[in-house]
């Protein structure tokens, strides 16, 4: 699941997608975190907002992007005690790793 841009899309999958642009949209309503406290579910051929954990009134609802590496996109600035710096997706931190060490860079805390 990745979020694209300006265009404020949350992306599932090849065939499915959630516009976050509508004011009844939940997906307006949802920001990053590295540790979320919902998910994208596919039920039904629609998509929808579930929690993950119970959601204390007032709670930020929070969403993990996702993004694919060689996508552009912004560090994460979440706050949580062990942000991972980077809303990438986490089968490509491996690759990231190898690339940052290549180039004698520091790694991102990946937890």
């Amino acid at each position: 699941m990745l979020l694209r841009g300006a265009n404020h899309v949350i992306k599932f999958d090849a065939k499915h997608d959630m516009d976050a642009r509508p004011q009844w949209s939940p997906a307006g309503h949802v920001n990053h975190g590295c540790y979320p406290n919902c998910a994208i579910k596919k039920k039904r051929g629609a998509l929808w907002l579930t929690s993950v954990r119970p959601i204390e009134q007032g709670e930020e609802l929070l969403i993990n992007y996702g993004f694919e590496l060689g996508e552009e996109f912004e560090p994460c600035r979440c706050g949580h005690p062990r942000c991972r710096r980077l809303m990438l997706r986490r089968k490509d931190w491996p690759k990231l790793r190898r690339i940052m060490s290549k180039l004698s860079l520091s790694t991102p805390r990946f937890h």
